[in-house]
Parts: structure tokens; C-alpha cells; sequence
């Protein structure tokens, strides 16, 4: 009987198909299911022997520890950007967004605050 060894919902189109070629490359009988039209059916891998989910399952748990370590190490490299630092490198549209931001928040609030007021 077929079992569910991957889902695919939320997961990027590069780690599905290095899943893919994953189950593939170890010669494990797999097929994959859409989740449908709307999202609401389950996406993911299937294998088709049941026999071969704990070999699956070890291949892709060190390969998602070996991406995970990839990203991290991305990441200490990296940092993220922070408002400062955006502020620094280009002032003029940082004020010009945030005005935009305030402007369309102020559009957005202000019939109710005058329904308030009455």
C-alpha cells in the first residue's frame, strides 16, 4: 500500500525536486499527488512500497539537516537588513514609502474617526 513520505504544500519548487530526484537517485518507486484545483487536497510524494519508507525517511532527514545547515551558514554570512541600515543606503525612499504608508493609513482610518467624533 502506498504511503505519504513527503508533502509538498508550502514547499519550495527546488526542494520538492531535489526530493524528487532524491527518491529517484536511490531507485525508490515514488509518484506525486497536486493538491488540487483550490490547494485543498494534499499535495505531496508517495511511495509506492510501503517497505521503503524507513530508507526514504532517513534520505530526506539528512537531506533537509544537510539544507537547513546550508541556510544557516547563508544566514550568519549574511544578516538580515535592518530599517537603519536601509535608511542609510537610501534616505529619500524610506521617507518617501513611509509618507505613502501614512497617507494611505490616514485615507483608510479617517472616515471612521469622523464617524467617531460625531
Amino acid at each position: 500500500m502506498a504511503v505519504l513520505i513527503f508533502r509538498l504544500n508550502g514547499v519550495s519548487d527546488e526542494e520538492a525536486q531535489d526530493v524528487r530526484d532524491l527518491l529517484s537517485d536511490n531507485a525508490l518507486d515514488s509518484y506525486e499527488t497536486s493538491g488540487g484545483r483550490w490547494g485543498l487536497s494534499v499535495a505531496g510524494l508517495w511511495l509506492v512500497n510501503e517497505d521503503d519508507k524507513v530508507r526514504a525517511r532517513e534520505l530526506i532527514d539528512a537531506y533537509q539537516l544537510e539544507r537547513q545547515r546550508y541556510f544557516e551558514e547563508l544566514k550568519i554570512e549574511a544578516p538580515p537588513e535592518t530599517f537603519s541600515s536601509r535608511f542609510k543606503q537610501s534616505p529619500l525612499n524610506v521617507i518617501f514609502y513611509s509618507l505613502l504608508a501614512a497617507t494611505i493609513l490616514f485615507l483608510s482610518l479617517s472616515p471612521f474617526i469622523q464617524f467617531l467624533s460625531e
